[in-house]
């Protein structure tokens, strides 16, 4: 199968995979407020005003607006206010945003990209190629705009390992350790996930994803023990393997860049650990955007647990939403939220929506400031494809190295 229909054939699945989510939300989201009479509770009937005894709504049916007293309500449990039987539509949450929370929201989630510019330059330096910290935020600043501004998550990468390629003759294990700074990203969501689903085993909100990050977490670790280990190389003639494929020499330096990693364990242990930190910005400014949004606990319910619980969805959620069968993981993440916010009983759909679309957006904006980094010097890359990273990755000065880097591991 040709390059061409792969894509198309990705892009179709996506496309379904985005249309199957907005479909599902379409028919549980509404812009307007809802409540559910008690002689008609599968029914939603939009709401026009209320005071303290009565609530005025246009009647699903008939489409009349008829006034009907707060005892024919469908209450929401825990003997809450009449008010919270009200389903908020979107324009409501929208409305009545707290947006001095959202404010807080904005500033949580700052000093994350700052961060994962300094773990860049850490990884790169442990492939002794060097470069400076003002260019490796820019790029990536500019690699998040290409990855949440822009359609596609992978753009960002392929812009920041063409950069990173043409400012060393190293340029096989710059663009590995690109990709390799992602999968860190991914390994350090998926030991969060653990964590979370560990702390949430006895509260059943998580269902089958708990089983999925389960049985990942086995593949990953048996994974890294097979590829670290020196004597299952010998054992399945690792090397010879290497040479019978394509592009050997090029693969050999992607797979002697990556098991370099084993000896620096240190610097390994160091980049894993602030991507963790980076997460907890990321998950705080969730959470405070949640409280924005007017997802607040109640009941017996406490801050804490809503904390957790939006820890629970975003690491899980954002895992999931890293698969690439959509675009920005639309309709993964929201399954995700749906299953512990949702059914957890922390808020409605359209709050949910709302939260994950204002996630979204807490992104897009910090990643805004990359959109002038083309006019900085770093031009956008000529081809967007993972080949074109790799093109003319073996100049005669990076031959000379292969010894070096080989020894090295």
């Amino acid at each position: 199968m040709s390059a061409a229909k792969k894509k198309w054939i990705s892009r179709l699945v996506k496309f379904g995979v985005c249309l199957g989510a907005v479909l599902y939300l379409r028919s549980n989201v509404s812009l307007d407020d809802r409540i559910k009479l008690i002689g008609s509770p599968d029914e939603k009937h939009e709401v026009i005003s209320y005071n303290d005894r009565s609530v005025t709504i246009r009647d699903e049916n008939s489409g009349q607006e008829r006034v009907v007293p707060w005892a024919d309500v469908v209450k929401a449990p825990e003997d809450r206010e009449n008010a919270d039987a009200i389903e908020r539509g979107l324009i409501s949450i929208v409305r009545q945003t707290d947006w001095s929370w959202a404010g807080w929201a904005l500033l949580a989630f700052g000093p994350a990209t700052f961060c994962i510019a300094w773990r860049l330059r850490l990884l790169l330096k442990m492939q002794n190629i060097s470069i400076r910290y003002r260019d490796t935020l820019l790029l990536t600043f500019a690699g998040n705009f290409f990855n949440f501004a822009m359609p596609g998550t992978t753009g960002g990468d392929l812009y920041k390992a063409y950069h990173i390629a043409k400012r060393t003759h190293k340029r096989t294990e710059g663009v590995t350790v690109v990709f390799l700074d992602r999968v860190i990203g991914l390994i350090s969501f998926l030991l969060l996930s653990a964590v979370a689903i560990y702390l949430a085993r006895h509260r059943g909100t998580i269902g089958w994803f708990g089983s999925a990050i389960g049985y990942s977490m086995l593949a990953f670790f048996i994974t890294v023990g097979l590829f670290f280990s020196r004597r299952v190389r010998r054992w399945i003639r690792y090397d010879a393997i290497l040479k019978r494929l394509p592009f050997a020499s090029v693969v050999r330096r992607v797979d002697e860049t990556a098991f370099n990693f084993r000896y620096h364990p240190r610097q390994t242990i160091t980049a894993l650990l602030v991507t963790i930190f980076v997460h907890f910005f990321f998950i705080s400014a969730v959470y405070l955007l949640a409280r924005g949004l007017g997802i607040h606990p109640s009941g017996e319910a406490t801050a804490t647990g809503l904390y957790l619980a939006v820890f629970l969805a975003v690491v899980v959620g954002y895992l999931f939403a890293a698969i690439p069968i959509s675009f920005q993981g639309l309709g993964l993440l929201e399954a995700v939220f749906i299953k512990v916010l949702v059914e957890g009983g922390w808020c409605g759909m359209s709050e949910m929506l709302a939260l994950t679309l204002g996630a979204r957006l807490v992104q897009v904006v910090w990643a805004l400031p990359g959109a002038i980094v083309p006019w900085l010097g770093f031009g956008r890359p000529p081809g967007h494809t993972a080949d074109d990273a790799f093109k003319d990755a073996e100049t005669p000065r990076e031959k000379a190295d292969v010894g070096v880097v080989g020894g090295a591991a």
